[in-house]
C-alpha cells in the first residue's frame, strides 16, 4: 500500500484516486473526491453544533466521544470516517439493543454527544441533530487538495465487546491498530482500487468497522445496501470481497445460482462462529475461495486467517503465544486501551492480553480449541464444548450445533446439544438425531457424548452475529434442565 500511516485515508484517496468510486449505495455512486467534500461539510456543521456546548473545541481532542445509534448507512459511515480525521472517538451502538442496554453503555461512555438515526426507536437518547441533506447542497472552493495528516496513535473509536460472558468492555483503538490490521489482512486477501467490498457486517461490530478501513486504505469501493443479502444483488454490484457469518452463508448457499462462475467474488471471509464441513465443502465445490478467520475486538478484527482451508495462519503485525493452553495476544493491532470511569486506561504496548480462548501453536499456525469459560466438569472429567461441536460439524447433515451444560444429580453436569440439520424438517428431527448419535459413538468417548438433543431455536433477528445463548437458556429453563 502506498498510503502513509499518518495521512487521512479519504483525503489521500481524494488526491491520488479522486474519480474512483468510494461508496456505492442504492444506485448512487460517490467518488473519493465527493466523499472528501461530504466530510469537509459535515465537519463544519458538527463543529458549529458542538461549539454550542464547548467554549473551546480542540479539533484533535479525544474528549469528544460521538455516540452513534444506527444501522449501517451513509450517514453512519461518514461519522466513522470523520472521527478518524478529527481524532474524535467514534462510539457505535447496536440499534437493536433495548433501552436498558443502551443506557448501560451510555453510562460508561458519559458523553454529551449522541446521534441517533431518524428511524430509530431510541430517538429519546438523541442530543446531536445533523441535517445530512444539507451536506449535498453545501459547496467548498475547488482548490487543489492538500494532505491532511493525522496522529495515528490518537484514539479513534470505542467498540464494545458483546458482554456475553459478563459486563461489556469499552475497547479503544487508535488508527494505527486499524492500519496494520488492514496491511496484515492484505497478505492473504488482496484488495485493490478496482475491487468492490460489501459492508455485510454492522459498524458497531469490529468486523464491519475493519471492512470500511481496509477498503478506504486500498482505495476500493465499499457497497452499502438496505436490501437483504442475495445472489442477484452480489451479481449486479459485481462484489469481489465478502465477509459472512454462518447464517448469511447458509442463506446464500440455498440459492443454486450462488456459484463462483456466476459472480465476481474473489474472496469470502468467514467469521463469528464455527463453520461446518458441509458448508465449506459446498463453498469449495461451487468454486469459491474462502478464508476462515479467528479474531476479536481487542485485536482490531483478524488475528489468524486460513487460505482456502481450515489452517489458521497468524497474520503479520500480530503476535500469539500459548501459556497453560491459553491464547495470549499482542502486536501492532492490539487495542490501545479501555474506557473506564470516564478515563482512557492505556495498556502498555508490550503487554500480552488474553481473551479467554484456549489453543495450540504449530509454527505460524494457530489451532483454536475453545473458550476457557465454556469448559465444565462432568463426573470429574473436563468437557470442552467446542471439541464436541467440531466433531458434530464434521457430520454431513449437521449445519449448526451448540453445546450447553445441564444439571445432573449423579454427575453434577451433563451435556445438552442444540442442533440444526441441513434438511431442517422438524418431523424428521428424531430420526436425524438417532443417526447422529450412532456417528458420535464412533467419534467421542462415552462421557463426551450428549445426553439431551434439542432443535435449534427459530431466531427472527437475522443480524445476530453470535449464537443465540439467551434463546438456548430460555428453552433449557422451560424444560427445567438448568
Amino acid at each position: 500500500m502506498e498510503i502513509l500511516i499518518n495521512h487521512c485515508p479519504v483525503r489521500w484517496q481524494a488526491i491520488h484516486n479522486s474519480q474512483a468510486i468510494a461508496i456505492d449505495i442504492e444506485q448512487r455512486q460517490i467518488t473519493y473526491h465527493q466523499l472528501d467534500n461530504l466530510l469537509v461539510n459535515l465537519q463544519a456543521r458538527l463543529i458549529v453544533h458542538i461549539n454550542k456546548k464547548e467554549e473551546k473545541l480542540a479539533i484533535n481532542s479525544a474528549s469528544i466521544r460521538l455516540v452513534c445509534i444506527a444501522s449501517n448507512s451513509l450517514e453512519l459511515l461518514l461519522l466513522q470516517l470523520l472521527c478518524i480525521r478529527l481524532g474524535w472517538l467514534f462510539c457505535p451502538l447496536n440499534p437493536r439493543f433495548t433501552d436498558a442496554e443502551i443506557a448501560q453503555r451510555l453510562a460508561i461512555l458519559n458523553s454529551d454527544y449522541c446521534w441517533v438515526a431518524d428511524d430509530s426507536i431510541h430517538l429519546h437518547f438523541k442530543t446531536v441533530n445533523i441535517d445530512f441533506s444539507l451536506l449535498e447542497k453545501e459547496t467548498i472552493e475547488d482548490n487543489e487538495l492538500t494532505d491532511i495528516t493525522i496522529n495515528s496513535e490518537q484514539p479513534c473509536n470505542i467498540i464494545f465487546t458483546s458482554g456475553s460472558s459478563g459486563f461489556p468492555k469499552a475497547i479503544i483503538h487508535h488508527y494505527e491498530n486499524h492500519f496494520f490490521s488492514a496491511l496484515g489482512s492484505q497478505t492473504l486477501i488482496p484488495l485493490n482500487q478496482y475491487d468492490h467490498n460489501l459492508l455485510s457486517l454492522p459498524l458497531f461490530h469490529i468486523g464491519g468497522y475493519a471492512t470500511v478501513i481496509r477498503t478506504m486504505i486500498a482505495g476500493a469501493c465499499i457497497h452499502l445496501t438496505s436490501s437483504n443479502l442475495n445472489v442477484l444483488m452480489l451479481q449486479k454490484r459485481k462484489i469481489t470481497h465478502l465477509s459472512l457469518v454462518s447464517t448469511q452463508l447458509i442463506r446464500l448457499l440455498n440459492d443454486p445460482l450462488f456459484k463462483a462462475k456466476e459472480c465476481a467474488i474473489k474472496h469470502i471471509l468467514l467469521g463469528g462462529s464455527t463453520f461446518s464441513d458441509s458448508l465449506l465443502t459446498s463453498l469449495a465445490n461451487r468454486g469459491f475461495y474462502y478464508h476462515l478467520s479467528y479474531g476479536c475486538t481487542e485485536m482490531a478484527s483478524q488475528v489468524a486467517t486460513s487460505n482456502n482451508s481450515s489452517n489458521l495462519q497468524i497474520l503479520p503485525y500480530r503476535e500469539v503465544k500459548i501459556r497453560n493452553n491459553e491464547i495470549y495476544l499482542r502486536g501492532k493491532t492490539r487495542l490501545y486501551g479501555y474506557f473506564q470511569n470516564n478515563h482512557i486506561i492505556v495498556i502498555d504496548p508490550k503487554e500480552w492480553i488474553r481473551i479467554g480462548d484456549t489453543g495450540k501453536l504449530d509454527n505460524n499456525y494457530l489451532h483454536v480449541l475453545g473458550r476457557k469459560d465454556r469448559q465444565f466438569i462432568s463426573g470429574g472429567e473436563n468437557i470442552q464444548p467446542e471439541e464436541i461441536e467440531r466433531i458434530c460439524l464434521q457430520y454431513r447433515s449437521v449445519e449448526k450445533v451448540y453445546v450447553y451444560p445441564i444439571k445432573d444429580q449423579q454427575y453434577g453436569q451433563r451435556i445438552a446439544i442444540f442442533i440444526e440439520f441441513v434438511e431442517n424438517k422438524r418431523t424428521h428431527f428424531e430420526q436425524q438425531v438417532q443417526m447422529l448419535k450412532e456417528y458420535l459413538t464412533t467419534q467421542l468417548t462415552r462421557f463426551k457424548q450428549p445426553d439431551v438433543y434439542l432443535a435449534w431455536p427459530e431466531i427472527t433477528n437475522q443480524q445476530n452475529l453470535k449464537v443465540p445463548k439467551a434463546a438456548f437458556m430460555a428453552q433449557l429453563k422451560q424444560q427445567k434442565l438448568i
